[in-house]
């Protein structure tokens, strides 16, 4: 838990101090948004990429979202195409929110996929001027946005199983993500369903988060 409180509490700080922003200034007639320059976006990108070593925390008790449990992580943030990727995925982190005992075994056992998230660069409504943190919406690549199909093996067979992802969760929390500028990073990932190859698909609707450092 000491880890949880260095590591994701801080960087969940900023991103919602980010979304508070644009909460408490939507009504001010004043106020004229100014979105990233291209160089803006550049320097935050170039700043940013990296190999990142951390956690990937995860709730075992989704109703409360009580983010206790964790494995361990690594991603890489490239500049050229703004893209993160994650090797070794670990998917067991899915488990917690899937009741079928056949896709839960073959989640906890596979550690072999890679995923890859595009980052998109925003500025936060309410603030202008230079950003002492970047701040970005992590989507995940796949066939379609948002939508990617990995093999699986379900005993001994492998069938295609497709992760849809979403942009929200419970309207509270968003695929948000933040970098300080000093190495950290942090960002949501949320997983609506699971489709399997000639099989169920299961409405998994949890959400996972990735905080560490380069």
């Amino acid at each position: 838990m000491n880890t949880l409180k260095k590591t994701i509490l801080p960087l969940m700080a900023i991103a919602m101090m980010a979304l508070a922003a644009c909460s408490n200034d939507d009504n001010e007639d004043s106020y004229i948004y100014v979105p990233l320059t291209p160089a803006e976006k550049a320097e935050q990108i170039n700043n940013m990429q990296g190999t990142y070593q951390g956690q990937c925390f995860f709730a075992p008790d989704m109703y409360y979202l009580a983010f206790t449990d964790s494995v361990k992580a690594s991603w890489t943030v490239t500049a050229s195409d703004s893209v993160i990727t994650i090797n070794n995925f670990p998917m067991k982190v899915f488990t917690p929110a899937i009741n079928n005992l056949e896709m839960k075994e073959a989640f906890s056992n596979d550690s072999l996929q890679t995923l890859k998230l595009s980052v998109y660069l925003y500025r936060p409504w309410g603030t202008s001027g230079p950003l002492t943190n970047a701040y970005f919406n992590a989507i995940p690549k796949g066939t379609e946005q948002l939508k990617v199909t990995v093999p699986m093996t379900f005993g001994t067979e492998v069938k295609n199983t497709t992760l849809q992802f979403g942009t929200s969760f419970r309207n509270a929390f968003y695929a948000e993500g933040a970098f300080d500028n000093k190495k950290a990073m942090y960002f949501y990932m949320i997983l609506e369903k699971i489709s399997v190859e000639n099989g169920p698909t299961y409405y998994a609707n949890t959400m996972i988060a990735f905080s560490g450092t380069k």
